[in-house]
């Protein structure tokens, strides 16, 4: 399989995603879990094996403490840990360093939007001093289970950053 050919497919992915979690605010399992076994497959067939896993590895871990503190969802920690094994540690890192930065913006545009800029600010600023105070523990009201809180759906966020890191070299 070319390179182009399974850019397409990550591509795809990616959008798929992106769909699924704005319209019903859901990552599926099904579409995560097979992503990280053939981009681990692909991996160890075409090169590039070692990356591929220590990229899923290390977003599962930092995936998976931000679910810890409420955060994210499961679904985004399924989402981090496979966009690894589909692009690789290099392209990875910088898929999430614009998806982080994307879905910031789809965020602050989101409480903008609704009015609660304001809130979502001074809920920020509660967040740190929670977790400066209790550590690695959830807070009981801001976190992502709340659905009165302003949620950006990472899924939109992840294929923005694929995007970028398959098409910039």
């Amino acid at each position: 399989m070319s390179e182009t050919v399974w850019d397409a497919l990550i591509l795809a992915f990616a959008l798929t995603v992106a769909v699924g979690d704005v319209r019903w605010r859901k990552i599926p399992r099904v579409l995560t879990t097979t992503a990280v076994a053939l981009g681990l497959i692909f991996h160890l067939v075409h090169g590039g094996f070692v990356s591929a896993l220590v990229a899923s590895l290390i977003g599962f871990g930092l995936g998976l403490s931000f679910f810890q503190l409420g955060a994210i969802g499961g679904g985004d920690v399924k989402l981090i840990t496979a966009m690894g094994a589909l692009l690789g540690f290099d392209r990875w890192l910088r898929a999430m360093e614009v998806a982080i930065v994307a879905a910031a913006i789809i965020g602050i545009a989101q409480a903008i939007r609704r009015g609660v800029l304001k809130q979502t600010l001074r809920n920020v600023g509660e967040l740190v001093r929670w977790l400066v105070g209790k550590g690695g523990m959830a807070h009981p009201v801001i976190n992502v289970k709340n659905e009165a809180m302003v949620r950006a759906p990472f899924g939109v966020a992840a294929a923005l950053g694929t995007a970028f890191a398959i098409w910039k070299p």
